[in-house]
């Protein structure tokens, strides 16, 4: 397929070659008739070499015109190209700061997440002590109560053997004089 400037110069050359194609005619004509009245087929053919001169000639303007606006078009669009390639070096700066960007984010929570694991570790660990001395202590206060209650349960024994002892007492008291008494012991006193 040709090119606008192919067919302008091709038109050109139509052009060049159509005048001095109709030059050279007008020129034997004239040469010929000089003293003579042309006839009307030289006439004829005349006007029809300048008609299609005419002819040649406004369609190598149009086409030199079509060749201009295509020209302004492709300024245009070279401009706009370069204004886009702009745009998009500038957008793959932004694209390769936000990627930094995000890789020192994913860096920063990596090392959050290291500290809250370590966190929780430890936060289990201390629920597991805490839960441990909660053992140790219902065990010791089950110790204890259970110790209490024995001490009771032996306090309570003692009252009542020390009951029946006086019991006996006065019982061998009212028998027979020469009994002895036990000191009582107070509970309190071991």
């Amino acid at each position: 397929m040709l090119t606008i400037q192919e067919i302008i110069l091709i038109f050109v050359a139509i052009g060049v070659l159509g005048g001095w194609a109709v030059g050279r005619v007008v020129v034997r004509l004239a040469g010929k008739g000089r003293g003579s009245v042309r006839t009307e087929e030289a006439n004829h053919r005349i006007r029809a070499l300048e008609a299609d001169l005419r002819v040649a000639q406004r369609k190598a303007e149009e086409a030199e015109l079509a060749l201009e606006r295509h020209r302004e078009e492709s300024d245009v669009l070279r401009r706009e190209m370069e204004t886009r390639n702009a745009d998009l070096t500038g957008r793959d700066q932004e694209i390769e700061r936000l990627r930094k960007g995000l890789a020192d984010e994913c860096a920063k929570t990596q090392a959050l997440r290291g500290e809250l694991v370590s966190r929780a570790e430890e936060t289990i660990r201390a629920s597991v002590r805490v839960k441990d001395a909660e053992t140790e202590l219902s065990v010791a206060r089950a110790g204890s109560d259970a110790v209490l209650e024995q001490v009771q349960r032996l306090a309570a024994e003692r009252e009542e053997l020390t009951g029946r002892l006086q019991q006996l007492q006065t019982e061998l008291t009212g028998r027979s004089p020469k009994v002895t008494r036990l000191p009582l012991r107070d509970p309190k006193e071991r």
